[in-house]
């Protein structure tokens, strides 16, 4: 994933304000028709994508949501000693960090992908040698609250391995089951609103007709 902020050489913080000069002092430099270096133009065309990125609010904030989670996903990769004890304090981060997000505009790709790779047979495996039930618990707990906006394909996906977690408990696979079907029972609602909205519409227009004459 390319790092937007590093080719801009800005911070994740930094203002709009920032960013726009720190594109136009680069965009300066490295424009082709004023640097003669073979890499210029590249460089200049990776600018430009990370300003187009950057400097919009919607598609920083996706990209902002998606850069967190790729790079969590790189520190699961990269972890050399991973524990029961990790793996819930990456639950609790990742619940804590979608609690920040607006779960209307986040990436479900990328948050599920994310949550697949902390359940990992690895990891899974790991959590099944440690054998501590409440530890168990408060991971999958974690992770249900971290998803619970997922779209339903995703969600289903990530319900499947929970419930490998949760295996004998079933009061916690009881609560898997629950958040699933809530999942699929908000979704089936939004499907009908449109059909609900058109027939409200349909009616009006009869109403309108009738009342007219």
């Amino acid at each position: 994933m390319k790092d937007f902020y590093r080719i801009l050489e800005v911070t994740p913080n930094a203002p709009l304000s920032e960013i726009k000069q720190a594109y136009r002092r680069l965009a300066h430099q490295y424009h082709p028709d004023k640097n003669q270096s073979p890499f210029a133009a590249a460089h200049f065309q990776q600018l430009h994508e990370a300003y187009n990125m950057l400097s919009h609010p919607d598609r920083r904030r996706k990209y902002d949501e998606e850069r967190w989670l790729n790079g969590m996903g790189t520190r699961l990769n990269d972890q050399h000693i991973i524990t029961a004890d990790w793996i819930l304090l990456e639950a609790i981060k990742l619940h804590q960090h979608i609690a920040r997000m607006d779960t209307y505009r986040m990436s479900h790709t990328a948050l599920h992908d994310y949550v697949m790779l902390l359940l990992s047979d690895a990891h899974l495996a790991i959590l099944q040698q440690h054998a501590d039930d409440e530890l168990n618990r408060k991971i999958a707990t974690e992770i249900l609250y971290a998803t619970a906006s997922l779209k339903s394909p995703y969600i289903q996906q990530v319900a499947t391995r929970l419930s490998q977690l949760a295996e004998g408990d079933n009061e916690l696979l009881t609560d898997i089951y629950n958040v699933q079907q809530r999942r699929l029972q908000a979704e089936k609602r939004n499907n009908l609103v449109p059909y609900v909205v058109i027939a409200i519409t349909i009616l009006l227009c009869l109403f309108m007709y009738i009342y007219g004459r």
